[in-house]
């Protein structure tokens, strides 16, 4: 009797165990839009404090604009394959990883703590501004953006192998 409780005890766990195993919560969605106007937003360098805009920024070639914030994991993580990308097609496209980190000191200080170590241009704005612009409700969250229009949208954190495909995906 005690072998048989055991033994549906154990079985009962098993098959239970894959509601209790860790996922990730951060949306991975992607998605190629249907060419719509991309909003235009003021901008402010976080290196320098030089202002531009996204109109500004994807009037010579396209740009790859990408919202996250310090406190997001999937943000953070995807920062060294942006990073990588960004030494590949840099001279093609332009790049803005855009804070919604509010205070925007967090975002300061999560540049401070990498160093030299990433070159992606990093920006900031109007917080309220960008996320009603952009409908931002996750993040991370990367568009290619080309003559003012939206051409690719992507929601949740990518690789390097998907980066280039998204990007590539707009060229």
């Amino acid at each position: 009797m005690k072998k048989t409780l055991m033994a549906l005890a154990a079985t009962g766990l098993l098959a239970f165990a894959p509601a209790f195993a860790p996922t990730d919560l951060a949306p991975q969605i992607s998605c190629t839009a249907e060419a719509a106007a991309a909003p235009d937003q003021a901008l402010i360098n976080l290196r320098d404090g030089s202002s531009t805009s996204i109109a500004e920024l994807s009037q010579s070639k396209p740009l790859f604009l990408n919202f996250w914030a310090s406190w997001c994991p999937p943000c953070v993580g995807e920062m060294p394959s942006i990073n990588e990308v960004y030494q590949i097609y840099g001279d093609r496209v332009n790049f803005a990883a855009v804070s919604v980190d509010y205070p925007t000191d967090d975002a300061y200080a999560y540049l401070r703590g990498q160093g030299a170590s990433f070159s992606i241009p990093f920006y900031t704005g109007d917080v309220n501004a960008i996320s009603s612009a952009y409908k931002l409700d996750a993040i991370p969250q990367s568009y290619i953006i080309s003559g003012g229009q939206i051409v690719a949208h992507h929601v949740g954190g990518m690789t390097t192998g998907e980066l280039k495909a998204f990007i590539e995906s707009a060229l």
